[in-house]
């Protein structure tokens, strides 16, 4: 067994009539119409486009219907699409949904014993065993797959079937045993074996599922192997989930590994080797603190790569619940469940009927009951209804997770501050991001992410997206966040964060003090050089600003820089010392800067699936400086803002009383004066818990040189590469260049290519032969000189084509920051397309020959356009077979070895190969 299960004890607590019966009695519902025709198996394997599975019109995912593969409905147009993408996208659905049906008929047969349903159960496994090896491990994004193209996603799929199997042989069915796990659990899990995703929350299903499937082949030494390596799932417990409870990578994702750690602990009770006690306690909180967050409608925070505005009042959510409870009994779990059980939200469908395993498709809220969960809860949850709790939404302090929450009006009223630990690949550059709702109203908003396969992807992983400061016009670097106050007293309270090394030597503190009805922002910064800070202050909000003129905003060129998807850019030299601005909600506030700040507004795409918005910035010079603002979301007599200070805000409310802030030594004074009679508030700093203490630095300096700041880093030994004058460097790329998709270097992939690098008096000359054992396969359009669209994800088509990625940069520059970057593709005119890396970045010469076993090109470069005193160099060559849409290997200059899913035209190596000339 997989599950810690008493069977006989759990036939009796889900007998009709329980309220785990009523569960059962709604699978029953949901999947005796399967007993009338056959599971959907999908004959391709599923693909990803950017078209796939959402409306073309409004953005959003179409309806999954497991009944019509053909015939993809949008539910806000109510159209029907019938592109071959949608049906390859819906095979994703469609394998999940039916191997997540198998459990549902095995744990009905192992509790009621309806033989039908164990029919259902074996003839649907048997089927998927003899259909495995026809899908190709090919062309997948990211990891090697045969029937998806994410390998998570056959871990998800894998780790039902186990789970199904296990159940019908619990019930004495043996009957598909040996051929499911001949035809798809050994060469399944020997597949996901070979890729490890490090801490990523997608390999915690890797885990899970390879620890389950070889637990059902019997194969326990292997398992206590596993568990005893530094990479398996006790060390996803350790490192991944942080003191909290809580995932590194942020909410939306803490959800989803938490849900695959569940999995995983309940496997090590059932074989015996429990949880240790710390990491089982970690797990727990794990259930509770992403409730800490939660918006005042009932959604969760959209930080970092999760999804927007995601309600959880969703039977998924229930069902967390319950299972989190049944781990360990906590009121405070309780307390939830009594929220999500009062009965609000529409009376609609849960869709947990069309459900596809672990791979969420979120939907609106739904007034829930505890019979909505699924078979997990079936199986695993306390069998008697859990005792409400009372639920009280307060501030809070997650300080490695990086929210610091202060709440009002009994958590209607919402200000967050944002900034803590890294959160690896599905962090956003938003250190210091100010969140403020008010009910449903979001004058302060994080948009989340939407579709990791449109180009806007680049817009929401972008400073400029969020409510956070970008220095010099490029997004924020890497880097961890250290909180230095947390207080809150009720009446007032405030939250202050220091951010180092927003970009190089460039380190920011944001103090926030949220009083009854409003709340001070104040930014601070200091440079060891002149910058400009761009804070982007408000979202849709009427401003005193006046005289707009038309103006090109192009950032620091990064595509992630977030300047590319602005339209109707207008700035502003008359702006008034304060600038008022005031919400739709009746929300108002006033900005001013301690220099004289160009305000500026453009119009940038709104949150996924919404409208565009017109955005109010402001850019402030210097090498400290400070913006000050007051939001009012209660009526107020007046406001006063003085970013010079000392006193940086005097608010006076309705009834009078009037409040100035300042900072001060033992951290912020709010001097009050109501009915001529006077007193303060003075709020203290913080320990590195958010625990209030008056002895903490206000301003932790930041890190020396080379000393550790949270951010990964690759110590690679720097290669110089000497080119006398005259003469050229050349050298040869082969198997320890290689950087695979599927396929390893070796056999009919072995690709290999000469590089050359000669100066003329002119010009820096990169020649590149490529021997790859086929003729070049390029992308094509109408006009071959011009890179047609790329109909798979938001990345350029020419990065799935034979060709080049050409990097020059400075030494010392931040890895990534290149001075000229291009990707080229041989054509079979003899030219070349080539398109730049970087905004208004040099673009060389270029000359190319197809070959029948290769290509050949050679870039010219104007030696004026290169930093020739300190320069660095890489080079990429890409390899795609013509059987294959999307190209299947890298030989890369600076080093091999590796995955090279969803790298791109990306290319950031911590040490690039210098260019000496002799």
């Amino acid at each position: 067994m997989l599950l810690p299960l008493d069977i006989e004890a759990r036939r009796r607590d889900t007998a009709p009539g329980t309220s785990l019966g009523d569960i059962a009695d709604g699978l029953d519902a949901e999947l005796r119409p399967w007993l009338q025709a056959p599971l959907p198996i999908p004959e391709a394997k599923a693909r990803l486009t950017r078209l796939g599975g959402r409306c073309p019109v409004h953005g959003t995912l179409l309806v999954f219907d497991p009944s019509a593969p053909h015939a993809h409905r949008c539910e806000a147009c109510n159209v029907a699409y019938t592109n071959p993408e949608h049906h390859q996208w819906w095979a994703m659905g469609a394998q999940l949904f039916t191997a997540e049906r198998t459990v549902h008929a095995a744990a009905l047969y192992l509790l009621r014993g309806d033989v039908a349903y164990r029919e259902l159960a074996i003839r649907t496994l048997g089927e998927l065993a003899a259909r495995y090896s026809s899908w190709p491990n090919r062309d997948n994004v990211l990891g090697p797959t045969r029937p998806f193209f994410s390998t998570y996603l056959e871990s998800i799929w894998l780790l039902n079937l186990c789970h199904a199997l296990s159940l019908l042989e619990a019930a004495g069915a043996h009957d598909i045993g040996q051929s499911l796990r001949d035809n798809v659990l050994e060469p399944s899990s020997a597949l996901i074996a070979t890729y490890h995703e490090g801490r990523s929350n997608r390999q915690v299903w890797n885990e899970v599922a390879l620890l389950s499937a070889w637990t059902m082949l019997g194969e326990h030494a292997r398992v206590a192997q596993r568990l005893d390596s530094k990479q398996s799932l006790p060390m996803l417990l350790e490192t991944g989930l942080l003191a909290d409870g809580t995932w590194f990578e942020g909410d939306n994702y803490h959800q989803f590994a938490h849900r695959g750690l569940w999995y995983g602990a309940q496997l090590l009770r059932s074989i015996g080797r429990p949880v240790s006690p710390i990491y089982a306690d970690r797990f727990h909180e794990g259930f509770v603190t992403p409730f800490a967050g939660l918006l005042p409608d009932d959604t969760s925070p959209a930080r970092r790569d999760s999804q927007y505005a995601v309600s959880v009042r969703q039977w998924r959510w229930a069902e967390w619940c319950e299972l989190g409870y049944a781990w360990r009994a906590d009121q405070r779990l309780g307390a939830v469940l009594r929220r999500l059980y009062d009965g609000s939200g529409p009376r609609d469908t849960t869709q947990r009927a069309t459900s596809t395993a672990d791979a969420e498709r979120n939907g609106g809220p739904v007034a829930l009951s505890r019979a909505d969960c699924s078979w997990r809860a079936l199986l695993m949850a306390q069998p008697h209804p859990v005792p409400a709790g009372l639920w009280e939404p307060v501030s809070v302090c997650l300080p490695k997770q990086g929210l610091a929450v202060m709440r009002r009006q009994g958590g209607q009223v919402y200000a967050a501050l944002d900034g803590g630990a890294e959160a690896g690949g599905h962090g956003h550059p938003d250190r210091l991001h100010l969140t403020l709702q008010h009910g449903t109203q979001r004058p302060l908003n994080d948009p989340g992410t939407g579709s990791y396969v449109e180009r806007t992807l680049h817009w929401y992983r972008s400073t400029l997206a969020h409510h956070a400061p970008l220095v010099d016009g490029a997004s924020q670097q890497p880097g961890e966040t250290t909180l230095t106050a947390f207080e809150d007293r009720g009446g007032a309270g405030w939250m202050q964060k220091r951010a180092v090394h927003l970009a190089p030597d460039v380190h920011a503190t944001r103090t926030v003090v949220v009083c009854d009805g409003y709340l001070v922002d104040v930014l601070e910064w200091d440079a060891e050089r002149d910058v400009t800070i761009t804070l982007p202050v408000s979202v849709d909000m009427h401003d005193n600003l006046t005289d707009w003129k038309p103006e090109v905003r192009a950032g620091a060129g990064g595509l992630e820089d977030g300047f590319d998807f602005l339209s109707n850019v207008e700035g502003t030299e008359t702006a008034p010392a304060v600038v008022h601005l005031l919400h739709d909600s009746g929300t108002m506030a006033w900005y001013a800067t301690s220099r004289h700040g160009a305000w500026w507004r453009a119009i940038a795409p709104g949150a996924p699936a919404s409208a565009p918005q017109q955005r109010l910035l402001v850019d402030v010079p210097g090498g400290h400086g400070r913006i000050v603002g007051v939001w009012a979301w209660a009526p107020v007599e007046s406001v006063h803002v003085n970013a010079t200070g000392p006193v940086l805000a005097v608010v006076t409310t309705r009834d009078g009383t009037v409040a100035s802030h300042e900072a001060a030594a033992h951290g912020w004074h709010i001097g009050l004066l109501a009915r001529h009679a006077r007193s303060s508030i003075d709020l203290g700093f913080s320990d590195a818990g958010g625990h209030a203490s008056h002895a903490a630095s206000r301003f932790p300096s930041p890190p020396a040189d080379g000393a550790e700041t949270g951010a990964v880093a690759y110590h690679v030994r720097p290669v110089s590469l000497l080119i006398p004058h005259s003469h050229e460097f050349s050298r040869w790329l082969g198997e320890a260049h290689y950087v695979a998709t599927e396929e390893a270097w070796g056999g009919t992939n072995a690709p290999t290519a000469r590089l050359a690098i000669g100066r003329t008096a002119s010009h820096l000359v990169v020649t590149v032969h490529a021997f790859t054992g086929h003729a070049p396969v390029v992308p094509s359009g109408g006009d071959p000189h011009h890179m047609p669209a790329n109909p798979l994800d938001n990345e350029r088509a020419d990065v799935n084509a034979d060709g080049v990625q050409c990097y020059f940069g400075r030494q010392h520059d931040r890895p990534g920051h290149w001075q000229a970057a291009v990707l080229a593709v041989p054509l079979a005119d003899g030219t070349a397309r080539v398109t730049s890396l970087v905004a208004n970045g040099p673009v060389p010469e270029a000359h190319a020959e197809s070959l029948p076993d290769g290509w050949r090109m050679v870039l010219r470069w104007r030696l004026e356009t290169l930093p020739l005193d300190s320069l660095t160099f890489d080079l990429i060559v890409n390899e795609r077979p013509p059987e294959r849409e999307r190209r299947r290997g890298q030989l890369v200059l600076s080093g091999g070895q590796g995955r090279g899913y969803l790298r791109g035209d990306r290319h950031a190596p911590a040490s690039p190969p210098r260019i000496i000339f002799d």
